[in-house]
């Protein structure tokens, strides 16, 4: 038996379990919309900017995510970023300025450079593996990428494995339906981690 690393039998063994889990996804009943709803989430090395209104003093123009997730900014102190959304990083900047200022300036960030996304395709496609694009990516070009279906693909039964402050799930992706019948629901923009697996 040739030789597989630790980290290519846990692979495996999670395709075998996300499939089996997959086939008994309602896939007419999904709520792809909860799944768009929660947006691109920060990761360490992130850069991001923070801009406070008429507060050049506060504002960063560049500011990279710490290994341990965190940012730290000058009379904010230390924010948790990674896992997070801009908009919910921005809401807690704001509460801790609400302690300063009167009249409450408003706070926002935004994500200048994205270097901690990474996605996995597993299983037909012609380069199984992992994906670090600068920029998040959907389904179909999450794919693509990986250099299409084989000839074995069963295009209609594609699972993307997520996990989150929600948990594991497993998300279905009905290639044919997305092309053919328009379906764009289902072609959700990846989260960093995700595992997108084609039997």
């Amino acid at each position: 038996m040739p030789f597989l690393s630790p980290r290519a039998y846990v692979s495996i063994a999670l395709v075998g379990v996300s499939l089996a889990n997959g086939a008994c996804v309602d896939r007419v009943k999904y709520n792809w919309a909860a799944e768009r709803a929660l947006g691109y989430r920060v990761g360490s090395g992130d850069v991001l900017r923070v801009n406070v209104w008429k507060r050049e003093e506060l504002s960063q123009p560049s500011l990279t995510v710490r290994p341990d997730g965190a940012i730290s900014l000058p009379l904010m102190g230390e924010v948790p970023a990674a896992g997070r959304g801009v908009d919910e990083i921005a809401a807690e900047l704001q509460q801790k300025l609400d302690k300063f200022y009167q009249d409450r300036p408003p706070v926002t960030v935004q994500v200048i450079e994205v270097r901690s996304y990474k996605v996995y395709v597993m299983g037909e496609v012609a380069r199984a593996g992992e994906l670090s694009p600068n920029h998040p990516v959907t389904v179909l070009q999450a794919i693509s990428m990986a250099g299409g279906f084989t000839r074995f693909a069963t295009s209609k039964h594609v699972v993307i494995v997520r996990r989150d402050a929600r948990g594991e799930r497993s998300i279905p992706f009905d290639y044919d339906a997305v092309l053919n019948q328009g379906q764009l629901q289902q072609n959700l923009v990846l989260q960093t981690g995700d595992t997108v697996l084609i039997p």
